[in-house]
């Protein structure tokens, strides 16, 4: 029947709080009756499930260590919602995925399996025994397009790899750039009263935010920070987000000299704020910002900072990053590769947008920051490039329109 609906159903670990926007996108495709059927991760709070059709039932977790659960939902939801086609998450610690695999082929529904296709911890034990379970669907859909040709090198036919590159909400960020943007007077007021301008002076602003983790090395940024302040007198690093890690980089922000209550003596001052809640109050601050500084794991954070036209800075080491290191389009690579190239010539979704410095390497940390801030129109020409990359390229509809291509396929392929 060429006007019936596809009945598809998404079975999540968790249903997280920047993941709604996007199962909200996809129930209202015209065409698709959707369904999610969502657990408890332990990691991720749920949210309610405002907008969407949905149903939750709790995973059980088998074994703390190695965590290895068992996910009744995903199970009892093809008895429960007749489904044409059904994404599982691809994560083999979940026991229970053969078995809702082998039950979706019984219930005549196409299977899709969501997942970053990789792990931080690779082994060839659990990159063939991931590789094993994922050949048991019709397709897989991942987070970036380095996964997908990682898979493909890996045996999979190109045909059944898709790609929903992991996005975050723009509506709250645009909105939130767009009502400052429109009020100068107040953003350079902001900027005064919290020391980031001086009259017609305004010194260099790095930023981070995230939640501070060790892992994400803001040691290392410390560390370089008194170097860039000799190249860039009065630059200055705005610190947002909580953790265990506030005291102990205060303490070294410190020991530095760059005194993150007053002005330091290293030539450069580092500032935390602590959590900041809400994009109307973050966004003064990254749209007095130059560059973002993320010195390893990053995640969305990427393009939270791209949203606003801040370009990024990070490791580069894949790795130790989610996929969204594919979201980095490194200016100093692209200079080596095309180093005739006239700026401004390059296509938008092509153009650089941010760069990369040599993993565990801090004077390479610095020398990269310093480079960067040494050449402003270079620096306008990848924040806008950036902001182009979160607004356009990784928006929500684009993740959407990787899980509707997955889905139809996966359904056309019913019996197979």
């Amino acid at each position: 029947m060429p006007d019936a609906q596809l009945r598809i159903t998404v079975c999540e670990p968790a249903l997280a709080r920047y993941r709604l926007p996007t199962w909200q996108e996809l129930s209202r495709r015209p065409g698709l009756k959707f369904h999610l059927e969502y657990a408890s991760d332990g990691h991720v709070p749920n949210v309610e499930p405002v907008g969407i059709d949905a149903h939750f039932t709790p995973a059980k977790v088998v074994l703390k260590r190695p965590p290895l659960f068992w996910n009744p939902g995903s199970l009892a939801t093809l008895d429960r919602v007749p489904a044409d086609a059904i994404v599982f998450n691809w994560n083999v610690r979940v026991l229970s995925l053969p078995l809702a695999i082998r039950k979706a082929r019984k219930k005549n529904c196409g299977v899709v399996l969501f997942g970053h296709g990789f792990s931080k911890n690779e082994t060839a034990f659990r990159r063939g025994l991931r590789n094993w379970v994922g050949r048991k669907a019709d397709c897989v859909l991942v987070y970036s397009e380095s996964a997908r040709q990682d898979l493909i090198k890996d045996g999979f036919e190109p045909q059944r790899v898709f790609v929903a590159p992991n996005s975050v909400d723009q509506t709250e960020i645009q909105a939130a750039r767009a009502d400052w943007l429109s009020r100068p007077g107040d953003l350079e007021a902001f900027r005064r009263e919290n020391g980031l301008a001086d009259g017609e002076k305004r010194g260099p602003v790095l930023i981070f935010v995230a939640r501070l983790d060790p892992l994400r090395r803001l040691d290392m940024l410390l560390e370089a920070m008194p170097t860039i302040g000799k190249a860039h007198p009065g630059v200055q690093l705005v610190i947002i987000g909580g953790g265990s890690e506030l005291e102990p980089l205060k303490q070294q922000a410190t020991r530095l000299g760059l005194n993150c209550e007053a002005g330091g003596t290293s030539g450069a001052k580092v500032r935390f704020l602590g959590a900041v809640y809400g994009e109307p109050n973050i966004a003064p601050w990254f749209l007095s910002s130059d560059l973002m500084v993320f010195p390893s794991h990053m995640g969305l954070s990427a393009l939270h900072a791209m949203g606003y036209g801040v370009p990024v800075i990070t490791c580069n080491n894949a790795s130790k990053h989610g996929p969204e290191f594919d979201v980095i389009r490194d200016v100093f690579a692209a200079a080596s590769t095309s180093p005739t190239r006239e700026r401004g010539a390059a296509d938008a979704s092509k153009a650089p947008n941010g760069a990369t410095f040599r993993d565990e390497d801090t004077q390479d940390l610095a020398a990269k920051v310093i480079d960067l801030l040494n050449d402003r129109a270079r620096l306008q020409q990848l924040a806008a490039s950036a902001h182009h990359t979160a607004a356009v390229q990784y928006s929500i509809p684009k993740m959407v329109d990787g899980f509707e291509a997955a889905l139809r396929f996966a359904a056309a392929r019913r019996g197979k």
